[in-house]
C-alpha cells in the first residue's frame, strides 16, 4: 500500500517539482556571477512576472479546469484501488481507500498546485506580455472566450471526428478508383487469346527404363 500512496505522489508532484527551477534557472541565467546589479534587476523581473501571472491566472479560470481534471483522475484512481483492494477485509479496505483519499485531496489540490502554474505563465511571457494578457482577458470578449471555451472544447472533438471520418472516406475511395483504373490499364496491355488457336498438348518424355512415371514437357 504504501508503494502504491508513493506512486500517486509521484504522478501528482511531477508538475510541482518542474515549476520553480526553471524560472529561477531562467532569471538566473541573464545575470553574470558576482553582477550584482543584474541578478537583482533579474530578481525584480521574476517577481513582477511572478505577481502579475497571479493575477492572470484567476482571469483564465485555470483553476476551474485543473479542479475538474484531477477530479476525474481521483475518481479513476479510486476505482482502480477498488478492484486492487477486492479480497481484503473491510476495515483494511476502508482504511486504505481513506488514506489514499485524503493524499490524493491534498496533492491534487488547486492550492497544491496554483503556484506550479504561476511558475510556468512567468517563465512563458514577459512581464508586459503578461499585462497584456490580464487587460484582454479581463475585456468583455476576454471574458466571453475563457467562458466559451469549454464549449469550444467539447465541440471541437466531436467535429474533429467528424471531420477525420469524412476525410477518410474521401482517401479510401480515392484510393480505390486508383486501384480499379490501374488493374483496367493492365488488363488492357495483357495479350489477347484467340479462341480459335488451339494449343497442342505437351509432349510426352521418353521415360528411362525401369522408370514408372512420364513426366510431359511444359
Amino acid at each position: 500500500m504504501r508503494k502504491y500512496l508513493c506512486a500517486m505522489s509521484a504522478m501528482v508532484c511531477v508538475l510541482l517539482i518542474t515549476g520553480c527551477s526553471s524560472v529561477e534557472k531562467k532569471a538566473d541565467s541573464k545575470c553574470p556571477e558576482g553582477d550584482k546589479a543584474k541578478q537583482e534587476a533579474a530578481a525584480a523581473d521574476l517577481a513582477k512576472r511572478k505577481e502579475l501571472a497571479e493575477k492572470l491566472i484567476p482571469t483564465l479560470k485555470i483553476g476551474d479546469s485543473v479542479t475538474r481534471y484531477f477530479d476525474q483522475i481521483k475518481k479513476s484512481q479510486m476505482d482502480v484501488l477498488s478492484r486492487q483492494l477486492k479480497g481484503k477485509s473491510q476495515q483494511d479496505a476502508e482504511e486504505i481507500n481513506r488514506s489514499a483519499t485524503e493524499l490524493m485531496n491534498k496533492e491534487m489540490s488547486w492550492n497544491n498546485l496554483k503556484e506550479s502554474f504561476v511558475n510556468l505563465y512567468a517563465e512563458a511571457f514577459s512581464a508586459e506580455e503578461l499585462d497584456a494578457l490580464i487587460k484582454f482577458y479581463d475585456s468583455p470578449i476576454g471574458k466571453k472566450l475563457v467562458d466559451k471555451q469549454p464549449e469550444i472544447q467539447q465541440k471541437s472533438t466531436g467535429l474533429t471526428f467528424k471531420l477525420r471520418s469524412e476525410i477518410m472516406m474521401k482517401v479510401h475511395k480515392a484510393t480505390r478508383e486508383i486501384i480499379e483504373k490501374q488493374q483496367k490499364a493492365a488488363a488492357a496491355k495483357a495479350p489477347v487469346k484467340d479462341p480459335t488457336v488451339q494449343t497442342s498438348p505437351p509432349l510426352p518424355v521418353p521415360a528411362a527404363p525401369g522408370a514408372k512415371n512420364v513426366i510431359p514437357l511444359k
